[in-house]
């Protein structure tokens, strides 16, 4: 006899569940283009149920478990950044990024320079 599928589904207000927006981080971070060129969302809650499947089966030192991690990790960096910066990240190419970032704090630098030499 066929297993039966368990629909898990849930409410979160995106501007105080760090899981909600945690999904929609990795929705826009995790996107992709297929060959139609058809742009893709990150499938977030594949990968939070990957994670728990592995989680709960005791595989503490899986693939699984360490990219969720890692993206964890990622999505808290990404969240200290401004909502312009975060968009950035995600649009443009890593070189392009940390250019603009360079480009940014050499911008604060010289205002910087320029309120101190009026003062």
């Amino acid at each position: 006899m066929p297993a039966g599928k368990l629909e898990l589904k849930f409410t979160l207000d995106i501007a105080s569940s760090s899981t909600a927006q945690f999904i929609l981080w990795y929705e826009r971070a995790k996107r992709t283009t297929n060959e139609n060129g058809r742009n893709r969302k990150g499938n977030a809650k594949k990968a939070i149920v990957d994670f728990l499947d592995s989680y709960f089966n005791g595989h503490k030192n899986n693939s699984i478990i360490s990219q969720i991690n890692k993206d964890i990790e990622s999505f808290k960096e990404d969240t200290k950044l401004s909502p312009e910066l975060q968009k950035a990240k995600v649009n443009l190419s890593n070189e392009k990024f940390e250019l603009l970032k360079k480009l940014l704090e050499e911008s604060e630098a010289e205002e910087k320079k320029n309120v101190s030499a009026s003062a």
